[in-house]
Order: C-alpha cells, then structure tokens, then sequence
C-alpha cells in the first residue's frame, strides 16, 4: 500500500509517508487518561472525559490536518536548520520518516539534517499522565550541538469553552515552577451552566533533563501571528521564559544536548493532569527514572498483548484474520472505553451513551466477560421505574439529562442474554440494581419544573425487573397502528424530527422489541418465571403481527410513519424509499414470513447493494425534509443520508448468515473491511480501523471514502459476526453452538475461543464447498449428537473437530 503496510506479525501498521490522505489516528489509554494521536503526532489527551476535562486544544475543523498535537522540535544551533520530530507540523524536508501503528504505543522515527529522531508514545496502565521517550541520534560525521524543544497547546478544561473562547481563556493560570521543574497549568475555577466550582486539577508538563528554558505564552514562542508551523522560537534557538495569565497558553520545555557522531540520548516528556499538585510531582519524579520508563511502557505492552489475546481464527484469508485476531479487538476496547465521543472526526462532547454501550459490552463478553457485566449493570441504573432510561453517563457529571430515546429500552435485554449465553451467570438477573429518579416525567414527554438538581438513586430492584420495564415501556407506548413511538429517534438518530409530537411510529423499533421480547422470555425461564415468559412470547406475537400488517410495503419492511402518519422507508416515497435496517433486524427477529423473505432479499440487491457495500437507504434525500428531520439535512451519501453505514452493513451480514448465505455474508464483510480497500486514495481513512461509513453512491463524488473511524458499533458487530456467525461458534444458554456459515471456497477454517471456563480449538473442514450445514462434531475425538457442546468447565482446551456439507 501507498502509505504503509502492516508488521510480519500483524500486530503494527508501519506508516511510510507522513502526509497521509486523513490523519491516520491511534489511542493510548489507560481508561482513565486518554490520547488521541495521530501518524504525525497530532491530537489531544483528555482525562476521565473528552468534553470536561479536556487538556489539550483541539477543535473540529482540524479533523482533515491534524493539528495541533504534541510535538518535540529539533534545532541545529550551527546551521540553524530545523525540522519537528513527527514530520508535522514544520513539516521539512526529510531522508526517513516511519510511525509505528501499536496497541497501546505509537513510534514516530525521523530523520533529517544529520540527525535521527525516534519518539515512543504510551500512556502507563497506572497514571493519568503520557510518557513521551524521544531518542536522538546524530548520524552524521560531525559534532551537533541541539536545541530540543517539547511543545503542546493547552486547552484545559470544556468542551463547551470553545463558544466562549475569548473569555475562557482569562481564567487560564499557566507558569513554570523551578523547583519542580514543571510547567503546570490550571483554570482558575468551573463554569457550567452559570454555576461556578472550585477547580482541583493541575495540568503538567516536564523533562528528564535539565530545562535550558521554557514557555508559557503562546504568541511569545511562536511569533506575532505565526501557528506552529513556524515556530519563531524554535527558529531561534531560545525561548523567552514567559509565563501566562488569562491569554492563549503553551507548553514549551527547551532541553540542550551535545552529539558525537553517531552518539544517542534519550530525554523523556512527561504530561499528564492531577488532584492538585503534590501528585504531579510525584508522578514526574517517577518517570524522570528512565528505568521506571522503560518498565512501564513493557507494562503497557503486556497489557494490550493481554486483552487481544483470546479468540483467535485462521482461514484461507490473511487479511480476515489479521482484523479479527488483532485490530477489531483493539478498536472494540476503544469503543468500550470512550464510546462514540473523542477522535479526528467526532465532536468530543464526551460521555458514554446508552445504546453504544450496550452493543459494545454486549461485543466484547467473549474476550473479557466481567468488563461486559460492569458496564451492562452501569447501564442498567440508569433505568427509571417507568422503563425509560437516561441516554448515557459521564465519569465526571452523571447521568445525561436530556430527553430519553424511544429505542433505548430495547437494547439492555439482548446485551444481558449474550452475556448469560456467554457465561451461564443467571444469578445476574437477580442482582440489585439502582433505579433513576430526574426530572423527566411521562415516558419522557415533560420535565418536572419543580426538579433541583441531577439524578439520584430511587431505591433498588432486579436487574431482571429493570430489563421488563424496559420492554414493558416500549410495548406500551405506541401509536395508531399499535407501533411504538419513534419519538425524536430511533436507532438512526438522525430522524429527529419524525415523531415530536408523540405519534410518528418506528417499524424497527417494533421489530427490535420483538427480538428483545423473545430473548427476555428465555431469560424468565432460566430464572423461574414461566408466567412472565408466557406474558412476553404473547406480547411478541402481538407485535409481530402488528408489523407484518401496517409495516410491510409490499416488497420490503417500512422504517415507520411520521407524526402525519405518512409513511417513509416506502416506495409511495419519492426519496428514502427503502430503509436497510428494518430489514435486516426482520431477519434478525424471525418474523419475516417465508413467502416473504425472497422478495425482501431480492429488493435489498436491486435497491441497496453496491460495490462499496449496502447503503443504508435508497434513494438519498437531496430535499429537507421536515417530517423526518436532519437525516435529510446530509449531504446525500453521507452520514444516515444514504452513506454505506458499516454498522447498520453489519446486522444484514448477520441476517445472510442467519439464513445459511455464506458467500453473500462473507462478500459484504469484505467491502467494509479497512484493510481490504485496495484505492486508499479514494478510502482515505486509516487500513487497520473500521469506519463508521463508506460515502455512498448518491453523493456527487466520494463514493468509497471512509469517515468516522475507530468510534463505531462496526467493530463490535463485526467482531460478532466474525466469530459467532461466520466461523460459527455462537454462544447459546445450552452450551456452545457451532454453526459455520462461510464461503463455500473456504475449505478449511479454525476458530479458537474461551467458553465458560475451557477453551475450544475448533477445526471446520468443507470438502464439498458449502455454505451452510454442519454433518458431523467431534470433541477430542468424539462424536456428540447435533452441533451444542455442552460446557466443560474444567480449564482444559478441547479439540473440535467439525464436518460440514
């Protein structure tokens, strides 16, 4: 590839050329302390949450450049010359350049004017705080005397300052402390809503080495006028030892050293954000011991090598089992982490959201069972006594308080069932669980105006109780066609303005209601509650047929109706005429009647199928429309305005799979896949990370980009199809299903996988080259009956080997 290309090992990308298409980004994170970098070292960090406590200066129009970032900037006192140690953002000319891709880490190598400049990124697994270790090499054949200067903007504090910038910046208090020897920075206090905190944070920045001088005034290092691509100081050879007050704040760190040739020194940047000062100077009296580096950046090497280790496949094709065996693993702990919130191409506003983080614990039990429960069992307090839920969770602020989602209710109970499936722990159904009391009313529809201040806990149930007043809530609240409301969005957040006034319907969410129904009936079986499971299987059918009457168009599933009961996702339309996710999750939910089904799937190849994958509707909207919402404000092909949402691609790759379709799953993974987009000027986006979407084809000129990466339900449903679906070894409350569904070229595929307190290595062999079907199991050497292997729970690995045709 133009760019770059990965290790031997799979486990790297090695970018080559600096000035990639898109910033191609990466995260070191601890879960606490974030950043965000990219192939030239630009980006920000943030701690605990990307809008609150925001460190460096970041803002959304720089998502196509990169810039700022955190930067070490090289200068030959002799000639002069000078060039940054990431390329960017002097960006001169120069002999070498490599970024090391890693989990956990990024490896940035230059080399120019005579000298070689390596930086490791990583954020240790036990500090809020990054670790900069820069290495510089004089590889000529004289003596350089080098100014080395490390530079980052701060930012410190909201997301929200941004609309306010000119005055944010007046509460900046920014100085460097000689006895620490540290810049530290700070805000003088919070402001949030015109209600003022006290500010318990410090930001830090320090050297290894001794400081030569330093900066703190922006407009002082880089010159009247100037941006960091010319640094006047740097040019200079000198800083001017500012210091800042309530204007535009800097960190600057000057370090002097002397190299024979051939000679390397190492000097390590240590950055990070604390309760108050004492702390910092620990922290950076910690990592001035570059023994103390070195054990923590194997630390975090270990850590990362950890998490990504289980499950493991290998078929005929490398670049499935690079994805699967490595990157996926990584983006999905990403999306676990931070949710849809910090990246080049997200707004960082924060925060983790409901629905994102059902998906994404639901993605991960497999590879980390006990991270999937706390996350599900956070989520599930964020349920009100009524059914509703709170959108989403901050670290720092609580529970979201706008308006909940209509489909929100839904997606808990079919995290919770995988989870079980995955573990056999039914007693998490019993377990207590806080309910949520704010100032929302009414299912949603009115705030109390009498309400102070956010949520608090109102008393206690089960985790079970929760889940059933969930879906009681969302069968109950529906409209004229007994259809549940769609409210200001269903799963497509962008049909804001469909059901405002509390009558426009969503036929997915029906659909989705029905599939979380059933997973619940199965749920009060486990648990003894026969009665219940009877009540939900009849409230199923009832919805079932309610959307096989008023959801069908003729040849495919509605989307839903708006508050004027006109219907989209409908051939009467003259845009937007087919919806993929209605049918999709029909597939999905099993409610599709077969005589149905040829005409559903036949529509879906005609209507949304193409070369770059499924777009999520057809035709794109290129009129506003105000019935439905900003989902017709898109420039058409992008976002849900008819984009390839890789996301929504995935649920119908899950569908062929359901239905035994294995060349037609396996021919629309690949569309999506990052490191099989063979024109990467077209694709733009990184090859090693899912986007959230491809441009689709009624855009004018993009079609195939790739847009929003790392931050997606992609990679967790990918992970999901990949393993339980395509290679087939599906998670059941029984035992371990192994059901294959693959491309009928695949003659020969191996999955590995942890299942309840064993590891099975299972070999598939497909001598006559079908899709679906399995012959024959065998587990260390003997035959079982049917396809369910039946937990072992003894620590061992069994081997499996399995027969289809």
């Amino acid at each position: 590839m133009k760019y770059g290309h990965f290790s031997n090992d799979g486990k790297e990308y090695i970018i080559t050329e600096p000035n990639t298409p898109r910033p191609w980004g990466n995260y070191l994170t601890n879960e606490k302390y974030c950043a965000v970098i990219s192939q030239t070292a630009g980006g920000y960090s943030f701690f605990k949450d990307s809008k609150t406590e925001r460190m460096l200066y970041w803002i959304g129009q720089n998502l196509h450049q990169g810039r700022p970032g955190r930067y070490v900037f090289i200068q030959d006192e002799e000639s002069k010359k000078a060039f940054s140690a990431s390329w960017e953002p002097i960006r001169a000319k120069y002999d070498d350049f490599e970024c090391r891709v890693g989990f956990g880490y990024q490896i940035i190598k230059t080399k120019a004017n005579g000298v070689e400049a390596e930086t490791t990124y990583f954020v240790p697994t036990d500090e809020p705080c990054e670790i900069w270790k820069v290495k510089i090499k004089n590889t000529s054949k004289k003596v350089k005397k080098l100014n080395i200067f490390g530079y980052l903007e701060w930012f410190i504090g909201s997301a929200d300052y941004m609309t306010f910038y000119n005055i944010a910046i007046l509460w900046n208090r920014v100085h460097f402390d000689k006895k620490a020897s540290a810049i530290f920075a700070k805000k003088t206090a919070f402001y949030e809503e015109f209600n003022i905190k006290n500010n318990p944070y410090v930001l830090f920045f320090s050297s290894s080495e001794k400081i030569a001088g330093w900066d703190c005034h922006k407009e002082n290092f880089l010159g009247r006028g100037n941006t960091c691509q010319y640094p006047e100081g740097v040019y200079n050879g000198k800083c001017t030892q500012s210091i800042c007050d309530g204007e535009e704040p800097v960190a600057v760190l000057q370090n002097k050293i002397s190299l024979k040739p051939g000679e390397e020194k190492e000097i390590i940047f240590i950055l990070g954000q604390t309760v108050g000062q004492k702390d910092a100077e620990r922290i950076i009296e910690r990592f001035k011991n570059k023994k103390e580096v070195e054990k923590a950046y194997e630390q975090v090497k270990l850590y990362w090598a950890g998490l990504t280790a289980p499950v493991k496949v290998e078929t005929p094709d490398k670049d499935f089992d690079n994805i699967m065996n490595n990157w996926i693993k990584y983006q999905l702990y990403m999306c676990n982490m931070w949710s849809r919130s910090p990246s080049f191409y997200h707004e960082g506003q924060g925060g983790r959201g409901l629905r994102d983080s059902c998906q994404d614990s639901e993605s991960i039990a497999s590879i980390n069972s006990e991270y999937a429960k706390a996350k599900m069992l956070k989520v599930a307090s964020l349920t009100r006594r009524d059914g509703t839920i709170a959108p989403g969770w901050s670290d720092t602020y609580g529970p979201y308080a706008n308006r909940p989602f209509k489909d929100h209710p839904t997606w808990l109970t079919p995290s919770i069932a995988a989870y079980v499936r995955e573990t056999g722990d039914k007693d998490v159904l019993l377990q207590a669980v806080p309910w949520l009391k704010d100032r929302w009313r009414e299912g949603g529809t009115k705030m109390d105006i009498d309400w102070k201040g956010g949520a608090v806990e109102d008393g206690e149930g089960t985790l079970f109780d929760h889940l059933l007043a969930q879906l009681n809530f969302t069968y109950s609240d529906v409209s004229v066609h007994g259809l549940p409301r769609v409210g200001e969005a269903d799963w497509n957040d962008a049909l804001d303005m469909a059901g405002r006034k509390q009558i426009g319907e969503s036929v997915w969410l029906a659909i989705a209601l029905v599939r979380s129904l059933k997973d619940l009936a199965e749920l009060a079986v486990i648990i003894g509650k026969d009665d219940i499971k009877k009540d939900l299987l009849e409230k199923a059918r009832v919805m079932t047929k309610r959307i096989n009457e008023s959801g069908w168009d003729g040849a495919w599933y509605l989307a839903g109706y708006n508050d004027d009961m006109v219907p989209f996702g409908s051939s009467k339309n003259k845009e937007g005429k087919m919806f993929l996710n209605s049918q999709s999750w029909a597939v999905l939910a099993d409610l599709v009647p077969q005589d149905r089904l040829p005409v559903m799937l036949s529509s879906i190849e005609k209507n949304l199928s193409g070369p770059h994958g499924m777009a999520l509707l057809a035709p794109a909207y290129t009129v506003f429309d105000p019935g439905l919402g900003r989902i017709a404000m898109f420039s058409q092909g992008t976002k849900e305005n008819a984009a390839v949402f890789c996301h929504a691609q995935t649920f119908m790759i899950a569908a062929y799979a359901k239905l035994g379709m294995g060349n037609t799953a396996y021919r629309e993974m690949c569309k999506i896949m990052p490191n099989k987009q063979k024109d990467i000027e077209l694709y733009k986006a990184e090859p090693y990370a899912y986007a959230e979407y491809l441009i689709g084809p009624d855009h004018p000129y993009a079609y195939g980009e790739g847009a929003y990466t790392w931050l997606t339900g992609t990679a967790g449903w990918t992970f999901m199809v990949a393993t339980e679906w395509i290679l087939g070894a599906r998670r059941e409350f029984e035992g371990l299903r192994i059901d294959p569904c693959i491309p009928s070229k695949w003659k020969k595929c191996k999955i590995t996988r942890p299942f309840r307190g064993a590891v099975y290595e299972i070999e598939i062999e497909n001598p006559k080259g079908v899709e679906h079907g399995v012959l024959s199991v065998e587990v260390d050497g003997t035959r079982i009956q049917g396809n369910l292997i039946k937990p072992y729970h003894d620590g061992k690995t069994h081997k499996v080997k399995v027969l289809m045709g």
